[in-house]
């Protein structure tokens, strides 16, 4: 596929490095150097230049492109980029927001492009997975949220101890499957004989429910469902994550030491208790009560400030503490250190943008360790050749197939099951192994 990347931020840059091994991509941002850094990792063309100028975007080679995905910082760009890709290709044409007002204009049919997705709306759908399960590292929709992806770290002090146990003797319940098994840098899927080791992550498929119950089972001590959640910082982000939290019917109380922030929080978002305060403030946070509530989720616009105020909200108590990260480096340092869930808005936004770039048969989308892993819902071809295979014989090389969609129905199979067509397999595997597997499919 010929893919055009306007944009060499850090969006643009994520979703360079998830696309640039399978795809023929060309880069086009006006910073010569933000283009010099993507050319000394990737192999892919750049383009120095504008683009919002037409000529820019000719040359770039925009009447060839399969896919163009806008993904700029500024919307205004973004917004005529897209006018200008729309006018001179055929291809689909992604765009990144973070207007409101624009993603309203193209969900109502005014802007003529494929896809907006919005920085916030995702970023705050990600943290609403990511409190729904209680110990859980990442999660993700699949079969109009009829099955889930989600991914644990196993603790010996866990509600459930299951380190030592092999996969053979761990009760399963019905609706869900064992996908994969994460330790270090190695990527297994597990069969009966294999061992769970301390902080060995696993990736299921499941049932809403059988997450749940996986949830109970493997949430450490002291972690439960959440009912309050305070959120620090009330900018764009902030204030997205605030009232989807809200929309969940949780409790949510909203933190900004700028007067002029908190109150436009208390204008805009009415069901959430807004306090005008320093949240690094000890002596604030003890006063009121922060530490009795179920999780923390830090967004201001220092990376150090975030980390700072999630962990004095661990130490007074709180359970989870979520941190949006700008710096994507930095989400793993955070996750060590004691955050549970560290988000970076770029990457979130970059993962759902790559979803477009694969086979048109892909209903859903996720990837996971740094985009080695990729779990996506694809519908099966008539002619597979993999159907009527009984799962036993393994019939997917480097992959499982966690759950079949047949027709309203979500099946989770066994060894006897095997694809039908009309089918929608949800799969993990590998990120190299995909592009096969589609074309097995």
């Amino acid at each position: 596929m010929r893919i055009l990347v306007i944009g060499a931020g850090r969006v643009g840059t994520s979703v360079v490095a998830a696309l640039h091994g399978q795809h023929d991509v060309t880069v086009v941002d006006l910073d010569s150097e933000l283009l010099a850094a993507i050319t000394n990792r990737y192999d892919v063309l750049t383009i120095t230049g504008n683009g919002t100028s037409r000529s820019t975007l000719l040359r770039a080679g925009i009447e060839q492109a399969d896919l163009t995905i806008v993904a700029t910082d500024r919307d205004e760009i973004n917004i005529v980029s897209a006018l200008q890709a729309r006018a001179l290709c055929k291809g689909r044409v992604v765009v990144r927001t973070s207007s409101a007002e624009y993603l309203s204009a193209w969900r109502n049919g005014e802007l003529p492009v494929d896809v907006m997705i919005s920085s916030e709306n995702e970023i705050a759908q990600a943290i609403v997975r990511a409190i729904g399960l209680p110990g859980a590292l990442q999660t993700s929709m699949f079969a109009d949220g009829k099955a889930e992806m989600v991914e644990f770290e196993v603790h010996a002090d866990a509600a459930e101890n299951i380190v030592g146990k092999r996969i053979a003797d761990i009760r399963i319940p019905d609706e869900s499957v064992i996908a994969s098994l994460i330790r270090a840098e190695a990527i297994t899927i597990p069969g009966g004989g294999d061992v769970v080791e301390e902080g060995d992550r696993i990736v299921l498929i499941a049932s809403p429910e059988a997450s749940r119950e996986w949830s109970h089972r493997l949430a450490r001590a002291g972690v439960h469902d959440v009912r309050e959640v305070v959120v620090v910082g009330g900018g764009a982000t902030g204030r997205a994550i605030a009232r989807t939290l809200c929309g969940q019917g949780l409790r949510v109380r909203l933190i900004d030491a700028n007067a002029a922030v908190a109150r436009l929080c208390a204008e805009e978002i009415e069901s959430a208790d807004v306090f005008c305060a320093d949240a690094t403030d000890s002596a604030f946070l003890e006063r009121e009560h922060v530490g009795r509530a179920d999780a923390v989720v830090c967004c201001t616009d220092r990376d150090e400030r975030d980390l700072l105020i999630c962990l004095l909200a661990k130490s007074l108590g709180v359970p989870i503490a979520v941190a949006v990260v700008g710096d994507p480096d930095l989400v793993p340092i955070f996750e060590r250190v004691g955050v549970d869930h560290a988000l970076n808005q770029r990457l979130v936004v970059a993962e759902e943008i790559v979803r477009f770039t694969h086979d048109p048969r892909t209903r859903g989308f996720a990837m996971l360790e740094n985009d080695r892993v990729e779990v996506l819902e694809l519908e099966v071809r008539a002619e597979s050749a993999l159907i009527g295979r009984p799962f036993r014989e393994r019939p997917l090389e480097g992959a499982i197939v966690g759950a079949i969609v047949r027709g309203s129905n979500v099946l989770y199979p066994r060894g006897d099951d095997s694809l039908q067509a009309g089918d929608s397999a949800i799969i993990v595997a590998e990120a190299v192994r995909v592009p096969a597997l589609e074309n097995a499919l």
